[in-house]
Parts: C-alpha cells; structure tokens; sequence
C-alpha cells in the first residue's frame, strides 16, 4: 500500500517547505529563511538550501517518471550571496529524464534575484506498490509545514541531534525519523546539512575563524541500514581564509559502510 511522505515531525516538515506544481506540471517550492537556518554570520546554510533543492528536485523527478520513483545520487550547490527579505524559492528544470536517471538544475531566488544555484542527479528505479505519494496533480500546492513545531525552535544542527567532537574533525550522530528518506536512510538534504556541518567545522578547526559552507558537491552511495553514523573530516586544501574538505559518511552499525562522500570549501565569515 502507497505511504504519504514526508511523516510527521521530520525535516522537510521543520523546514516549512511548500511545494507548487503549476498548471504546466513545472514544480517550483519556497522555505522561509528562519533564524535557526542561518549561520554567525546571518546568511542561509548551504545545509538547509540543499534540502530545499533535494525535495524540489525529487519531487519533479517522481512526476516525470511516475509509476516509477528516484533515488539521489548527487547533489552540487554553490551558493554566491547571502539571502534576503522572508523567503527563498526554487524553481527546477529538467537536463535529462532518461531511462535509467533524471537531472536537474534548481535555481535559488529571494526578491533581488540568484541566492544559489544546484544540479541534481537521480536513479530511476522501478514502481514498487509501497512506493510514497506526493502531490503530483497540475495546479495543486503541497504544504509540508508541521503542525507540531517546536514553541522554541532549535538551532539545525540540534535539530537533526548533531555532535561535533570540538578538537577533531569528527561528527556523530544516531539514526532517527527526523532525518528518514522515503527508504529509511538518510534523506539527501539531510546529508548536505552533515556535509555543511563538517566544512564549516573543519574550516574552524584549521583557521581558527568562524566559517561559512559556500560550496558542496556530494555523492550518494549507498542507503543506510542500521547507524549510528560518523562524519569524517578529511583537509584538502587551505589558504588563509578558504579550506577544501573532503567528507565521508559511514554507517557505524553496518560494519563502517561508507554511505556518502562529497568535497566542500568553506570560506571565513567577514
């Protein structure tokens, strides 16, 4: 039997996210910029704009290739400015809807023009009974917001139980519903946000600055089975005020299995 996705209390529902499919079947969606989403320096995470690309992007790609379902296997966003006024909106277009993947660039935009810009690509795989439903019909709005929100809402890295060892470049945290694709792995924009949290964190770690995750490109490898999950950490480069990192996910439970891997940069905040 077809479940409804995303459950309640999870990211995309702690995002706000609200999904538009026009008339045409074009998917654009928005997400308020929200005091918890910002860094110390007052722009959005790069963590939190991928998730918002990663659930547009998902949903356009299921309604091109429906009765059948996507799987992400990368996700690249840079972000070039920080992001004004009470929202941002993501319009997606399609590259390529082939048989054995979809890919798209999404466009991230606040009232001025261009905040951000993402290029996706997904696994096509074939219809399955329990598959999940969204909202596919033309000129319908699909509202993820929850309607069980904290009063006090925490900051992200809270939010999705993130631990980061303060001295090394290590991240740790357990598996849980808040942060379940439509498999029971990890979401995809939920990974950005680990991958953004290691960047800045290594960033620091190096500089000794507070940092700012302005570019991320990830591959996903292998669905998670059990967790606990680590977060390493490795440097690549760094120069006075920009460090390169590669980061890999590994499911501790599942014998170390590496899930994701991605190269970020993270620059000093002014």
């Amino acid at each position: 039997m077809a479940r409804s996705y995303p459950p309640k209390n999870h990211i995309l529902r702690h995002l706000r996210l609200r999904h538009l499919v026009d008339g045409e079947g074009n998917v654009s969606a928005s997400m308020p910029i929200l005091p918890d989403l910002l860094d110390a320096g007052g722009w959005l995470r790069l963590g939190a704009i991928a998730t918002l690309v990663d659930s547009v992007a998902g949903h356009h790609g299921v309604m091109q290739v429906e009765p059948d379902w996507v799987a992400t296997l990368e996700l690249g966003t840079v972000i070039r400015r920080r992001a004004e006024g009470t929202e941002v909106v993501a319009e997606c277009q399609p590259l390529r809807i082939g048989r054995n993947n979809v890919v798209t660039e999404t466009y991230i935009s606040d009232d001025l023009g261009e905040v951000a810009r993402s290029t996706c690509t997904y696994a096509r795989l074939p219809a399955r009974s329990d598959n999940p439903t969204v909202g596919t019909a033309k000129g319908r709005t699909v509202d993820y917001a929850s309607e069980e929100e904290f009063s006090n809402r925490p900051m992200l890295n809270d939010y999705l139980q993130i631990e980061i060892n303060p001295k090394r470049a290590v991240i740790e945290l357990p598996h849980h519903s808040r942060i379940h694709n439509s498999f029971g792995s990890i979401q995809g924009g939920a990974v950005a946000v680990l991958v953004d949290a290691m960047a800045t964190h290594l960033g620091s770690i190096t500089t000794g600055l507070p940092m700012r995750c302005l570019s991320a490109e990830i591959h996903y490898l292998s669905q998670a089975k059990s967790g606990p999950f680590r977060v390493e950490g490795e440097l690549l480069r760094a120069d006075k005020d920009s460090v390169t990192s590669r980061v890999r996910i590994i499911d501790v439970g599942n014998n170390d299995r590496l899930l994701d891997i991605a190269t970020a940069t993270a620059k000093a905040i002014d």
